[in-house]
């Protein structure tokens, strides 16, 4: 799971005002631990961190990482920080802050030298998975060092049959998307177009298989009659692109397009994913205050966080009813979500009487 960026977009996120100084961090020792303890010692001239895009919020991602990769460059190593974050443009998408380091070899007996500021980005969900899928394939065959947090979870999965040719432009595909498919929580399974009957006969044989997506150029006869008829219409997709970074693309959508349609058709009843959905609707509702009769939002607002993860909305939604009722002056309610009646319709806050029983749920999932 450390490369599931659903994984990692269940640790807390950086709120979207957060800044860090570049003052505040001159020569500083950071520890990052999980399981291990990495240290790094951060430069002394303000000068080294110029190749930063927006320094003050991307070096927020030390206080709030959610993974880091760490692996072997000659006798030095390298090193990337990923942090989940809010998005300040009042969006659902999910933004990711990046850190690239070089951390120079050590000439013993002195000391460990600072890292070196490679560059750092900040990443769109897509544009994430994309970057993820790249560094698990480049680092297939490395050892490195990977620490998580929070906790390593276990996710439902997909099956997806991709139909298409086995080499584009001299490449060898489906180890691509393989690895696309680790990090998007989904098994892609690569089907060559030998023959219609062929292809109809490979997918029949793919037990649990939740979507289908042809290639389109990949052969003029491959037609979606090739789909098993146990797969509903809209599990049935089509792959326009011609190169690999476009199917990438493409596979991305598609995942999440069945992945929301297999949420619309079933509520999990997962006691782990419902924990999680439950932690996300809190924590958001904790960090921009909507504590108390006063302070509320839409029904939307408290879905935001679990729809910017791309996370099992209908479960969420059902989970926010089940946690929720309406608020009355004279009633001590023991939901966590209260809500009222606008003209707008139901405005939900916290239950000032549970943010204590909040906080301590937070802690104990997030643990």
């Amino acid at each position: 799971m450390e490369f599931n960026i659903r994984a990692i977009s269940l640790a807390p996120s950086v709120h979207f005002d957060a800044r860090t100084p570049v003052s505040e961090l001159l020569g500083k020792e950071i520890q990052f631990r999980s399981g291990v303890t990495i240290a790094i010692n951060l430069p002394s001239d303000p000068g080294a961190f110029a190749l930063l895009p927006d320094a003050e919020r991307i070096l927020t991602a030390f206080g709030w990482w959610a993974r880091l990769f760490d692996y072997p460059e000659g006798q030095d190593r390298i090193r990337y920080i990923l942090a989940p974050a809010e998005n300040p443009d009042d969006t659902a998408e999910l933004l990711f802050y990046r850190l690239d380091l070089l951390q120079p070899a050590r000439i013993k007996p002195g000391p460990r030298p600072p890292v070196e500021f490679l560059g750092g980005a900040v990443m769109t969900y897509d544009e994430c998975a994309n970057w993820l899928a790249d560094l698990s394939f480049t680092h297939a065959r490395t050892t490195g060092t990977i620490l998580h947090r929070p906790r390593v979870l276990t996710l439902p999965s997909l099956r997806l049959a991709w139909v298409g040719p086995e080499r584009l432009a001299g490449e060898f595909v489906p180890n691509r998307l393989q690895t696309l498919g680790k990090v998007m929580g989904a098994e892609i399974i690569h089907v060559g177009p030998k023959s219609f009957a062929h292809v109809k006969a490979r997918l029949a044989g793919i037990s649990g298989l939740n979507g289908v997506a042809l290639c389109t150029g990949a052969a003029a006869y491959i037609t979606g009659h090739v789909a098993p008829k146990t797969l509903p219409p809209e599990a049935l997709h089509y792959c326009a692109g011609t190169t690999r970074a476009e199917i990438q693309n493409e596979l991305i959508t598609i995942i999440q397009t069945t992945r929301d349609q297999l949420a619309q058709t079933r509520v999990s009843d997962g006691a782990q994913e419902q924990e999680e959905l439950l932690q996300i609707m809190l924590r958001g509702m904790m960090s921009h205050s909507k504590i108390g009769p006063f302070n509320h939002c839409s029904r939307e607002t408290v879905l935001t966080g679990v729809r910017a993860r791309r996370l099992n909305v209908p479960a969420a939604d059902a989970l926010l009813d089940h946690h929720s009722e309406a608020h009355h002056d004279t009633k001590t309610s023991e939901k966590l979500f209260l809500w009222k009646d606008h003209n707008d319709g139901r405005q939900y806050f916290l239950n000032p009487k549970r943010v204590e029983h909040a906080k301590a749920l937070i802690t104990t999932i997030s643990g």
